[in-house]
């Protein structure tokens, strides 16, 4: 059986610094064969010369060069309808993936039919350092969306059926959190799981750590979309969900709503509200909740 192409779609803007340990970390992947799409976003910095050592040792580099800045997400779409692999994977220009990334996702997709979509961890560096770790099942991957993002966006890889249905397409419209408001129309239409390992290296800078203004209405956006596919239509909801996501802070104001909505969850089968989940049900008031949450170590907020 002939191993299926895998297409690895990257944009990068002024990342020209960057891009060598990324190219490093795909040529020494242990699977073959791949396909790099690298969509380089009208950058005004040298990504030729960062490209060119390692374009002339493989022919599985691909560079689609942009007259201006169009953002990621128009840059990312272009590179997807470039992609002819079976499975699509994300990476970003500034991270770094191991060896064996690209063998486990294929692994996992060929061996799960019933999956369309597969993240997983990453091990974060640069400004800071740490683990993350994403929810494993479409349940648990559900049940986390509505207080955090369920994937971290460059570990995804994807049947490339999605790209034929005109599903996986983000909106360019959105200058930010591109990649959560595509979960909140694909989650509730898909399969997805992420597998409970590192696969790739995460960079933390300046560029990619700061706080957009855009943030809180594309959270409110998403959160509308997806809460409408389960049938809820609640604005104070919304509210007070994007402004934890934003804050990683419960208001006293939002308790009430939050609260109500753990019950309506638990009576009609709707998704969670993550770790937070059984704090609410169990709080009887404000305070209650801080005690709770605080007595487990948790913190009001995920990344």
């Amino acid at each position: 059986m002939k191993a299926p192409l895998v297409s690895i779609v990257a944009a990068v803007h002024n990342g020209a610094k960057y891009l060598p340990l990324m190219l490093h970390s795909i040529l020494e992947q242990r699977y073959r064969p791949f396909e790099l799409i690298l969509v380089d976003d009208g950058s005004t910095d040298d990504i030729d010369g960062a490209i060119k050592p390692y374009q002339d040792s493989s022919g599985d580099i691909k560079v689609i060069r942009l007259a201006r800045n169009m953002g990621l997400a128009a840059a990312l779409n272009i590179g997807m309808k470039a992609a002819s692999g079976e499975f699509i994977a994300r990476m970003d220009a500034d991270d770094y993936m191991y060896e064996w990334r690209l063998r486990d996702q294929v692994l996992f997709l060929v061996e799960h039919p019933e999956c369309d979509l597969v993240g997983s961890g990453a091990d974060v560096f640069g400004a800071t350092t740490d683990t993350w770790r994403s929810p494993l099942s479409q349940s648990d991957i559900l049940n986390t969306f509505l207080v955090g993002n369920p994937f971290v966006h460059p570990t995804i890889m994807f049947r490339r059926r999605i790209l034929l249905e005109e599903r996986f397409i983000y909106n360019e419209h959105l200058s930010t959190e591109e990649d959560y408001e595509l979960w909140s129309r694909l989650l509730p239409r898909l399969n997805c799981a992420n597998l409970d390992k590192s696969l790739i290296r995460y960079r933390i800078h300046s560029s990619n750590n700061q706080r957009h203004p855009a943030k809180l209405r594309i959270k409110e956006l998403a959160l509308r979309q997806f809460l409408a596919q389960i049938g809820c239509d609640e604005p104070q909801l919304v509210s007070a969900l994007a402004e934890y996501q934003c804050s990683g802070f419960v208001r006293h104001e939002h308790y009430p709503v939050l609260r109500q909505y753990a019950h309506d969850a638990e009576a009609r089968n709707w998704p969670r509200l993550g770790f937070l989940h059984q704090a609410f049900l169990k709080a009887k008031s404000y305070q209650h909740l801080y005690e709770l949450t605080s007595r487990k170590g948790l913190q009001f907020g995920l990344r």
